[in-house]
Protein backbone atom coordinates (compact mmCIF):
# COMPACT_ATOMS: atom_id res chain seq x y z
CA UNK A 1 0.00 0.00 0.00
CA UNK A 2 2.88 2.36 0.78
CA UNK A 3 4.34 1.81 -2.70
CA UNK A 4 0.94 2.37 -4.27
CA UNK A 5 0.45 5.64 -2.38
CA UNK A 6 3.98 6.72 -3.29
CA UNK A 7 3.30 5.99 -6.97
CA UNK A 8 0.03 7.95 -6.92
CA UNK A 9 1.74 10.84 -5.16
CA UNK A 10 4.51 10.87 -7.77
CA UNK A 11 1.97 10.91 -10.61
CA UNK A 12 0.03 13.71 -8.96
CA UNK A 13 3.18 15.72 -8.25
CA UNK A 14 4.27 15.34 -11.87
CA UNK A 15 0.93 16.64 -13.13
CA UNK A 16 0.94 19.58 -10.73
CA UNK A 17 4.52 20.41 -11.72
CA UNK A 18 3.53 20.43 -15.40
CA UNK A 19 0.71 22.83 -14.56
CA UNK A 20 3.21 25.14 -12.85
CA UNK A 21 5.50 25.02 -15.90
CA UNK A 22 2.57 25.67 -18.24
CA UNK A 23 1.50 28.76 -16.33
CA UNK A 24 5.06 30.08 -16.26
CA UNK A 25 6.01 29.44 -19.90
CA UNK A 26 2.68 29.45 -21.73
CA UNK A 27 3.55 32.69 -23.56
CA UNK A 28 7.30 32.07 -23.87
CA UNK A 29 7.21 32.32 -27.69
CA UNK A 30 4.09 34.48 -27.76
CA UNK A 31 5.77 37.27 -29.77
CA UNK A 32 6.20 34.77 -32.60
CA UNK A 33 2.57 33.67 -32.20
CA UNK A 34 3.46 30.22 -30.90
CA UNK A 35 1.26 28.48 -28.37
CA UNK A 36 2.17 25.75 -25.91
CA UNK A 37 0.54 22.43 -26.79
CA UNK A 38 2.41 19.72 -24.90
CA UNK A 39 4.79 19.13 -21.99
CA UNK A 40 6.78 15.91 -21.70
CA UNK A 41 9.43 14.84 -19.23
CA UNK A 42 12.29 13.05 -20.93
CA UNK A 43 15.68 11.54 -20.17
CA UNK A 44 18.91 12.79 -21.75
CA UNK A 45 21.58 10.09 -22.31
CA UNK A 46 25.11 10.23 -20.93
CA UNK A 47 27.93 7.70 -20.74
CA UNK A 48 30.15 7.31 -17.69
CA UNK A 49 33.42 5.72 -18.82
CA UNK A 50 36.17 4.23 -16.65
CA UNK A 51 39.55 4.28 -18.43
CA UNK A 52 42.81 2.51 -17.60
CA UNK A 53 45.47 5.14 -18.27
CA UNK A 54 49.26 5.46 -18.18
CA UNK A 55 50.54 8.64 -16.56
CA UNK A 56 53.99 10.17 -16.45
CA UNK A 57 54.87 11.93 -13.24
CA UNK A 58 57.83 14.19 -12.57
CA UNK A 59 59.90 13.27 -9.53
CA UNK A 60 62.46 15.83 -8.39
CA UNK A 61 66.12 14.77 -8.28
CA UNK A 62 67.64 14.33 -4.86
CA UNK A 63 70.75 16.38 -4.11
CA UNK A 64 73.02 13.34 -4.43
CA UNK A 65 71.39 12.34 -7.78
CA UNK A 66 71.87 15.85 -9.12
CA UNK A 67 75.56 15.91 -8.02
CA UNK A 68 76.08 12.43 -9.58
CA UNK A 69 74.79 13.54 -12.99
CA UNK A 70 76.46 16.96 -12.84
CA UNK A 71 79.84 15.32 -12.13
CA UNK A 72 79.50 13.20 -15.28
CA UNK A 73 78.50 16.27 -17.26
CA UNK A 74 81.58 18.16 -15.99
CA UNK A 75 83.98 15.44 -17.13
CA UNK A 76 84.31 12.68 -14.56
CA UNK A 77 84.25 9.66 -16.85
CA UNK A 78 85.04 6.72 -14.57
CA UNK A 79 82.86 5.10 -11.89
CA UNK A 80 85.81 4.63 -9.50
CA UNK A 81 86.73 8.29 -9.81
CA UNK A 82 83.07 9.28 -9.36
CA UNK A 83 82.74 7.14 -6.22
CA UNK A 84 85.83 8.81 -4.73
CA UNK A 85 84.49 12.25 -5.68
CA UNK A 86 81.11 11.66 -4.01
CA UNK A 87 82.70 10.15 -0.90
CA UNK A 88 79.63 8.12 0.06
CA UNK A 89 79.20 4.57 1.32
CA UNK A 90 80.07 1.98 -1.34
CA UNK A 91 76.68 0.18 -1.17
CA UNK A 92 74.81 3.49 -1.40
CA UNK A 93 76.91 4.51 -4.41
CA UNK A 94 76.36 1.20 -6.21
CA UNK A 95 72.60 1.34 -5.60
CA UNK A 96 72.46 4.95 -6.85
CA UNK A 97 74.50 4.18 -9.98
CA UNK A 98 72.39 1.11 -10.77
CA UNK A 99 69.09 3.02 -10.44
CA UNK A 100 70.19 5.93 -12.66
CA UNK A 101 71.61 3.50 -15.20
CA UNK A 102 68.32 1.53 -15.30
CA UNK A 103 66.48 4.82 -15.86
CA UNK A 104 68.84 5.32 -18.83
CA UNK A 105 70.22 8.61 -17.58
CA UNK A 106 73.86 7.69 -18.32
CA UNK A 107 75.88 5.02 -20.14
CA UNK A 108 79.40 3.61 -19.72
CA UNK A 109 80.96 3.16 -23.20
CA UNK A 110 83.52 2.73 -21.61
CA UNK A 111 83.65 6.30 -20.33
CA UNK A 112 80.71 7.77 -18.43
CA UNK A 113 78.38 9.84 -20.64
CA UNK A 114 74.96 11.37 -20.01
CA UNK A 115 72.21 10.23 -22.36
CA UNK A 116 69.81 12.73 -23.95
CA UNK A 117 67.28 11.72 -21.30
CA UNK A 118 69.88 12.28 -18.59
CA UNK A 119 70.71 15.74 -19.92
CA UNK A 120 66.99 16.66 -20.00
CA UNK A 121 66.38 15.31 -16.49
CA UNK A 122 69.36 17.26 -15.17
CA UNK A 123 68.22 20.46 -16.87
CA UNK A 124 64.65 19.97 -15.58
CA UNK A 125 65.84 18.86 -12.13
CA UNK A 126 63.43 15.90 -12.24
CA UNK A 127 62.80 12.34 -13.45
CA UNK A 128 59.68 11.26 -15.35
CA UNK A 129 58.25 8.01 -14.00
CA UNK A 130 55.27 6.10 -15.42
CA UNK A 131 52.35 4.56 -13.56
CA UNK A 132 48.88 3.19 -14.32
CA UNK A 133 45.72 4.68 -12.85
CA UNK A 134 41.95 4.73 -13.47
CA UNK A 135 40.03 7.83 -14.53
CA UNK A 136 36.34 8.57 -15.19
CA UNK A 137 35.00 10.64 -18.09
CA UNK A 138 31.35 11.58 -18.74
CA UNK A 139 30.32 11.91 -22.38
CA UNK A 140 27.23 13.57 -23.82
CA UNK A 141 25.30 10.76 -25.54
CA UNK A 142 24.23 12.99 -28.42
CA UNK A 143 27.44 14.76 -29.42
CA UNK A 144 30.10 12.69 -27.69
CA UNK A 145 31.65 15.73 -26.05
CA UNK A 146 32.98 15.45 -22.52
CA UNK A 147 30.79 17.22 -19.98
CA UNK A 148 30.89 18.13 -16.33
CA UNK A 149 27.46 17.61 -14.78
CA UNK A 150 25.95 16.91 -11.41
CA UNK A 151 25.30 13.16 -11.30
CA UNK A 152 23.48 13.04 -7.96
CA UNK A 153 20.13 12.38 -9.67
CA UNK A 154 21.48 10.18 -12.44
CA UNK A 155 19.14 7.43 -13.60
CA UNK A 156 20.73 4.25 -14.93
CA UNK A 157 19.50 2.75 -18.16
CA UNK A 158 15.81 1.89 -17.87
CA UNK A 159 14.43 -0.43 -20.53
CA UNK A 160 10.83 0.45 -19.71
CA UNK A 161 8.77 1.32 -22.77
CA UNK A 162 6.97 3.97 -20.73
CA UNK A 163 9.95 6.34 -20.62
CA UNK A 164 10.71 9.18 -22.99
CA UNK A 165 14.37 9.29 -24.03
CA UNK A 166 16.56 11.10 -26.51
CA UNK A 167 18.12 8.84 -29.13
CA UNK A 168 21.85 8.22 -28.62
CA UNK A 169 23.86 9.49 -31.59
CA UNK A 170 27.35 8.10 -30.86
CA UNK A 171 28.86 4.58 -30.83
CA UNK A 172 28.66 2.81 -27.47
CA UNK A 173 32.05 3.64 -25.86
CA UNK A 174 34.21 0.56 -25.35
CA UNK A 175 37.82 -0.46 -26.00
CA UNK A 176 37.01 -1.64 -29.55
CA UNK A 177 35.63 1.81 -30.43
CA UNK A 178 38.60 3.88 -29.22
CA UNK A 179 39.51 4.65 -32.83
CA UNK A 180 35.90 5.40 -33.88
CA UNK A 181 35.05 9.01 -34.69
CA UNK A 182 32.96 10.90 -32.15
CA UNK A 183 32.20 14.55 -32.89
CA UNK A 184 34.84 14.48 -35.69
CA UNK A 185 37.52 13.14 -33.34
CA UNK A 186 38.63 9.65 -32.41
CA UNK A 187 37.03 8.55 -29.15
CA UNK A 188 40.53 8.01 -27.73
CA UNK A 189 41.40 11.64 -28.49
CA UNK A 190 38.20 12.91 -26.83
CA UNK A 191 38.93 10.93 -23.66
CA UNK A 192 42.63 11.85 -23.71
CA UNK A 193 41.92 15.59 -24.04
CA UNK A 194 39.36 15.52 -21.24
CA UNK A 195 41.67 13.74 -18.79
CA UNK A 196 44.57 15.98 -19.78
CA UNK A 197 42.57 19.16 -19.17
CA UNK A 198 41.35 18.07 -15.74
CA UNK A 199 44.46 16.32 -14.41
CA UNK A 200 47.26 17.49 -12.11
CA UNK A 201 49.97 19.26 -14.12
CA UNK A 202 52.67 17.33 -12.28
CA UNK A 203 51.13 14.08 -13.49
CA UNK A 204 50.41 14.11 -17.20
CA UNK A 205 48.51 11.48 -19.16
CA UNK A 206 50.65 9.54 -21.59
CA UNK A 207 48.29 6.90 -23.00
CA UNK A 208 44.80 5.40 -22.65
CA UNK A 209 45.33 1.63 -22.59
CA UNK A 210 41.70 0.49 -22.53
CA UNK A 211 38.14 1.20 -21.43
CA UNK A 212 37.46 -0.84 -18.30
CA UNK A 213 33.75 -0.13 -17.93
CA UNK A 214 30.97 1.94 -19.50
CA UNK A 215 27.40 2.46 -18.44
CA UNK A 216 24.69 4.69 -19.80
CA UNK A 217 22.69 6.89 -17.46
CA UNK A 218 20.06 9.56 -17.92
CA UNK A 219 19.15 12.88 -16.38
CA UNK A 220 15.56 14.08 -16.37
CA UNK A 221 14.55 17.28 -18.12
CA UNK A 222 11.27 18.73 -19.37
CA UNK A 223 10.47 19.55 -22.99
CA UNK A 224 7.82 22.18 -23.75
CA UNK A 225 6.43 21.99 -27.28
CA UNK A 226 4.97 25.02 -29.04
CA UNK A 227 3.18 25.24 -32.38
CA UNK A 228 2.31 27.87 -34.91
CA UNK A 229 -0.08 27.37 -37.82
CA UNK A 230 2.45 28.66 -40.35
CA UNK A 231 5.78 27.46 -38.94
CA UNK A 232 7.50 24.31 -37.66
CA UNK A 233 7.13 23.54 -33.99
CA UNK A 234 9.46 25.03 -31.39
CA UNK A 235 10.89 23.31 -28.34
CA UNK A 236 12.02 24.70 -24.99
CA UNK A 237 14.10 22.48 -22.69
CA UNK A 238 13.95 23.10 -18.95
CA UNK A 239 16.44 21.98 -16.32
CA UNK A 240 15.26 22.37 -12.73
CA UNK A 241 12.41 24.53 -13.98
CA UNK A 242 14.61 27.00 -15.88
CA UNK A 243 15.37 27.28 -19.64
CA UNK A 244 18.52 25.46 -20.75
CA UNK A 245 19.74 27.20 -23.91
CA UNK A 246 22.40 24.57 -24.66
CA UNK A 247 19.94 21.65 -24.73
CA UNK A 248 17.24 23.73 -26.42
CA UNK A 249 19.64 24.58 -29.26
CA UNK A 250 20.72 20.94 -29.63
CA UNK A 251 17.15 19.69 -29.97
CA UNK A 252 16.09 22.62 -32.18
CA UNK A 253 19.00 22.09 -34.60
CA UNK A 254 18.00 18.46 -35.10
CA UNK A 255 14.34 19.42 -35.55
CA UNK A 256 15.25 21.99 -38.22
CA UNK A 257 17.15 19.29 -40.11
CA UNK A 258 14.00 17.19 -40.16
CA UNK A 259 15.30 14.78 -37.52
CA UNK A 260 13.82 14.10 -34.12
CA UNK A 261 15.91 13.15 -31.13
CA UNK A 262 12.84 12.27 -29.08
CA UNK A 263 12.09 8.60 -28.61
CA UNK A 264 8.70 8.93 -26.93
CA UNK A 265 6.83 6.07 -25.35
CA UNK A 266 3.91 4.73 -27.38
CA UNK A 267 1.29 6.49 -25.24
CA UNK A 268 3.23 9.76 -25.05
CA UNK A 269 3.76 9.80 -28.83
CA UNK A 270 0.09 9.18 -29.53
CA UNK A 271 -0.92 11.97 -27.16
CA UNK A 272 1.76 14.30 -28.55
CA UNK A 273 0.68 13.75 -32.16
CA UNK A 274 -2.97 14.34 -31.28
CA UNK A 275 -2.13 17.58 -29.49
CA UNK A 276 -0.03 18.76 -32.42
CA UNK A 277 -2.95 18.23 -34.82
CA UNK A 278 -5.46 20.07 -32.64
CA UNK A 279 -6.44 23.49 -33.94
CA UNK A 280 -7.17 24.87 -30.48
CA UNK A 281 -5.79 24.09 -27.07
CA UNK A 282 -7.66 24.27 -23.79
CA UNK A 283 -4.86 22.96 -21.60
CA UNK A 284 -3.22 23.87 -18.33
CA UNK A 285 -3.15 27.62 -17.69
CA UNK A 286 -5.64 28.54 -20.42
CA UNK A 287 -8.48 26.87 -18.53
CA UNK A 288 -7.67 28.99 -15.49
CA UNK A 289 -8.00 32.11 -17.63
CA UNK A 290 -11.39 31.29 -19.18
CA UNK A 291 -14.17 33.64 -18.19
CA UNK A 292 -17.40 32.38 -16.70
CA UNK A 293 -19.87 31.90 -19.56
CA UNK A 294 -17.27 31.25 -22.29
CA UNK A 295 -18.95 29.57 -25.26
CA UNK A 296 -17.45 26.38 -26.67
CA UNK A 297 -17.78 25.04 -30.19
CA UNK A 298 -18.36 21.40 -31.11
CA UNK A 299 -14.76 20.34 -31.51
CA UNK A 300 -13.43 22.11 -28.44
CA UNK A 301 -15.30 19.73 -26.12
CA UNK A 302 -13.01 16.66 -26.36
CA UNK A 303 -10.07 18.67 -25.05
CA UNK A 304 -11.96 19.52 -21.86
CA UNK A 305 -13.09 15.91 -21.49
CA UNK A 306 -9.48 14.70 -21.71
CA UNK A 307 -8.30 17.47 -19.40
CA UNK A 308 -10.73 16.44 -16.68
CA UNK A 309 -9.32 12.89 -16.56
CA UNK A 310 -5.68 13.85 -17.07
CA UNK A 311 -5.34 16.73 -14.63
CA UNK A 312 -8.10 16.41 -12.03
CA UNK A 313 -6.98 16.15 -8.43
CA UNK A 314 -10.07 14.88 -6.59
CA UNK A 315 -13.23 14.34 -8.61
CA UNK A 316 -14.75 14.14 -12.09
CA UNK A 317 -18.51 14.02 -12.67
CA UNK A 318 -19.98 13.22 -16.10
CA UNK A 319 -23.63 13.40 -17.07
CA UNK A 320 -24.47 12.02 -20.52
CA UNK A 321 -27.53 10.04 -21.70
CA UNK A 322 -25.65 7.22 -23.43
CA UNK A 323 -22.32 5.51 -22.82
CA UNK A 324 -20.70 3.85 -25.84
CA UNK A 325 -17.50 1.83 -25.91
CA UNK A 326 -16.24 3.54 -29.08
CA UNK A 327 -15.75 6.67 -26.93
CA UNK A 328 -14.79 5.06 -23.61
CA UNK A 329 -12.08 2.83 -25.13
CA UNK A 330 -10.19 5.93 -26.32
CA UNK A 331 -10.35 7.43 -22.82
CA UNK A 332 -9.71 4.26 -20.83
CA UNK A 333 -6.03 5.01 -20.13
CA UNK A 334 -6.86 8.54 -18.99
CA UNK A 335 -9.66 7.16 -16.80
CA UNK A 336 -7.40 4.58 -15.17
CA UNK A 337 -4.61 7.12 -14.66
CA UNK A 338 -7.08 9.33 -12.80
CA UNK A 339 -8.14 6.41 -10.61
CA UNK A 340 -4.48 5.69 -9.87
CA UNK A 341 -4.27 9.25 -8.52
CA UNK A 342 -7.21 8.47 -6.22
CA UNK A 343 -9.63 10.65 -8.23
CA UNK A 344 -13.30 9.70 -7.80
CA UNK A 345 -15.17 9.41 -11.12
CA UNK A 346 -18.97 9.37 -11.40
CA UNK A 347 -20.78 8.58 -14.65
CA UNK A 348 -24.47 9.52 -14.75
CA UNK A 349 -26.40 8.11 -17.70
CA UNK A 350 -29.77 6.78 -18.81
CA UNK A 351 -32.80 7.40 -20.98
CA UNK A 352 -34.63 4.32 -19.72
CA UNK A 353 -33.15 1.73 -22.11
CA UNK A 354 -30.79 -1.16 -21.29
CA UNK A 355 -28.64 -0.24 -24.29
CA UNK A 356 -27.96 3.21 -22.80
CA UNK A 357 -24.83 1.58 -21.31
CA UNK A 358 -23.25 -0.92 -23.69
CA UNK A 359 -21.73 -4.21 -22.50
CA UNK A 360 -18.07 -3.36 -23.19
CA UNK A 361 -18.24 -0.10 -21.23
CA UNK A 362 -19.99 -1.81 -18.31
CA UNK A 363 -17.33 -4.55 -18.20
CA UNK A 364 -14.58 -1.92 -18.20
CA UNK A 365 -16.28 0.08 -15.43
CA UNK A 366 -16.73 -3.05 -13.30
CA UNK A 367 -13.09 -3.96 -13.79
CA UNK A 368 -12.00 -0.48 -12.68
CA UNK A 369 -14.33 -0.59 -9.67
CA UNK A 370 -12.84 -3.88 -8.51
CA UNK A 371 -9.28 -2.73 -9.12
CA UNK A 372 -9.58 0.72 -7.51
CA UNK A 373 -11.81 0.15 -4.52
CA UNK A 374 -15.03 1.43 -6.11
CA UNK A 375 -13.57 4.86 -6.90
CA UNK A 376 -15.46 4.71 -10.19
CA UNK A 377 -19.25 4.87 -9.96
CA UNK A 378 -21.86 4.62 -12.72
CA UNK A 379 -25.45 5.58 -11.97
CA UNK A 380 -28.64 5.47 -14.00
CA UNK A 381 -31.68 7.53 -13.05
CA UNK A 382 -35.25 6.31 -12.80
CA UNK A 383 -36.31 9.39 -14.73
CA UNK A 384 -34.76 9.73 -18.24
CA UNK A 385 -32.12 12.45 -18.11
CA UNK A 386 -30.98 14.17 -21.31
CA UNK A 387 -28.51 16.52 -19.56
CA UNK A 388 -24.89 16.75 -20.69
CA UNK A 389 -22.60 18.06 -17.96
CA UNK A 390 -18.90 17.79 -17.09
CA UNK A 391 -17.55 18.85 -13.67
CA UNK A 392 -13.86 18.88 -12.73
CA UNK A 393 -12.75 19.13 -9.08
CA UNK A 394 -15.72 21.38 -8.32
CA UNK A 395 -13.59 24.14 -9.90
CA UNK A 396 -15.37 24.37 -13.24
CA UNK A 397 -18.15 22.74 -15.21
CA UNK A 398 -19.53 22.66 -18.73
CA UNK A 399 -23.20 22.39 -19.60
CA UNK A 400 -23.71 21.51 -23.24
CA UNK A 401 -25.58 19.74 -26.00
CA UNK A 402 -22.45 17.62 -26.60
CA UNK A 403 -22.89 13.93 -25.69
CA UNK A 404 -19.70 13.33 -23.70
CA UNK A 405 -19.75 9.53 -23.70
CA UNK A 406 -21.40 8.71 -27.02
CA UNK A 407 -19.93 11.25 -29.47
CA UNK A 408 -16.18 11.46 -30.10
CA UNK A 409 -16.23 14.96 -31.50
CA UNK A 410 -13.99 13.88 -34.38
CA UNK A 411 -13.49 16.86 -36.69
CA UNK A 412 -12.76 14.50 -39.59
CA UNK A 413 -16.27 13.03 -39.49
CA UNK A 414 -19.46 14.59 -40.82
CA UNK A 415 -20.02 18.14 -39.55
CA UNK A 416 -22.18 18.41 -36.48
CA UNK A 417 -22.99 21.47 -34.43
CA UNK A 418 -22.99 21.40 -30.64
CA UNK A 419 -22.73 24.28 -28.21
CA UNK A 420 -21.49 24.37 -24.62
CA UNK A 421 -20.96 26.90 -21.84
CA UNK A 422 -17.95 26.98 -19.51
CA UNK A 423 -18.87 27.91 -15.93
CA UNK A 424 -16.76 28.51 -12.84
CA UNK A 425 -19.59 29.92 -10.74
CA UNK A 426 -19.22 28.08 -7.44
CA UNK A 427 -22.94 28.14 -6.61
CA UNK A 428 -23.95 26.60 -9.93
CA UNK A 429 -21.27 23.92 -9.62
CA UNK A 430 -22.38 22.92 -6.12
CA UNK A 431 -26.02 22.69 -7.23
CA UNK A 432 -25.05 20.09 -9.82
CA UNK A 433 -22.68 18.30 -7.44
CA UNK A 434 -25.61 17.90 -5.03
CA UNK A 435 -27.63 16.20 -7.75
CA UNK A 436 -25.06 14.20 -9.69
CA UNK A 437 -21.99 13.45 -7.56
CA UNK A 438 -21.65 10.04 -5.88
CA UNK A 439 -20.37 12.06 -2.92
CA UNK A 440 -22.79 14.99 -2.73
CA UNK A 441 -22.26 17.95 -0.43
Amino acid sequence: MKLKRLFMNNVQNSIEYKEILARKYYEYYYDEKYELYDIQEFYYPYFKIKCNCIFREKTELSIIEEIFLTAIKEGINDLKELETFLAIDKEVFEELAARLHIDKLFVETPILTLTDVGIKVLNDSGILTTQEDEKYVILDGIFGTSVSIDTTDEKKQDKSKNKNNLRVQIPYPKTETLDKNVNNKALQTVLFENIKSTNNKEKEIYEIKEILDTYKFHKKYYALFFKNENNPKKVLILNNGEPNDYLTNIVSDFEQEGKSLFDLSKEAKKEHDELLKDKTIKEYSEIDNLANGTQLGTYEHPKFFDYAFKYSKKEVVIVSPWINWNVIKEKKYYIEDALKRNVRITFNYGMGEIKDLDIESKEFFDKMRAKYNNLLVYITRKVPDHSKILICDRDWMITTSFNWTSFKGDINRAKRKERGTFLNDRREILKNIEEYSSEPI
